[in-house]
């Protein structure tokens, strides 16, 4: 039990910090960043001080404002500009309905694995009524809290990021620029010349097709060829 009291406290700690270090790096208020994202000023300042910890969905809504990849959250330090402004309201019900999510998700995870609520909150170390409300969605989850939950469900914190609208998108789009610029020069600058569209495109059809269909493209091909 005092492990985890112990982890908690130090990961508090050092997601204050990184959180704080994305906002000054962005040259942004608590204030602003409080009116972007409805998460009141009072609580973002204990997230910056360690005091206590965000959600996952807030710390995605704080990510994508902060323009940053949500692995920097986790020590790496892969910064990226012009934060993202969104309004408040969007945000706030954005929030609920991943609180909602997640804790769908862990209630899933938690009966395919055919552990009781009992069992799971003994083996995570939280009270049984927490969990319950975790569960319903009824209160947030601290993410160092989500991390041991989901290391107890033997799933990766990576199961509960957000896969779908606005954050989602962003999220896929950032995977994609990051998946871009691992490729050679040669094929980022072919894949970004508008005249090699059909090229891409004719490249993306064929990898959908089973290898009894390609290898009657190629056999087409070649008789055409010959």
């Amino acid at each position: 039990m005092k492990n985890n009291k112990l982890y908690v406290q130090i990961r508090s700690k050092k997601l204050g910090i990184l959180l704080m270090d994305a906002r000054l790096s962005k040259k942004i208020s608590v204030e602003d960043i409080s009116k972007q994202t409805g998460i009141a000023e009072n609580r973002l300042i204990l997230f910056e001080n360690g005091s206590i910890s965000p959600s996952l969905p807030e710390l995605e809504i704080l990510a994508y404002t902060y323009n940053l990849p949500m692995n920097h959250f986790w020590g790496r330090k892969i910064l990226q500009s012009d934060a993202n402004n969104e309004f408040n309201e969007k945000f706030q019900t954005l929030l609920k309905i991943r609180n909602k999510i997640i804790g769908t998700n862990i209630k899933s995870k938690r009966q395919e694995s055919e552990i009781s609520s009992e069992k799971l909150a003994e083996k995570c170390e939280i009270d049984k009524d927490q969990l319950s409300k975790f569960e319903s969605g009824e209160e947030e989850i601290p993410v160092p809290i989500l991390e041991i939950i989901a290391k107890c469900l033997n799933c990766q914190i990576e199961d509960f990021f957000d896969n779908q609208g606005i954050i989602g998108a962003w999220r896929k789009e950032n995977a994609e620029i990051s998946s871009l610029k691992e490729l050679p020069q040669e094929f980022r600058e072919f894949i970004t010349k508008p005249i090699n569209a059909p090229y891409l495109d004719l490249a993306m059809k064929l990898s959908e097709l089973d290898v009894q269909k390609l290898r009657m493209v190629a056999e087409g091909l070649l008789e055409i060829t010959l």
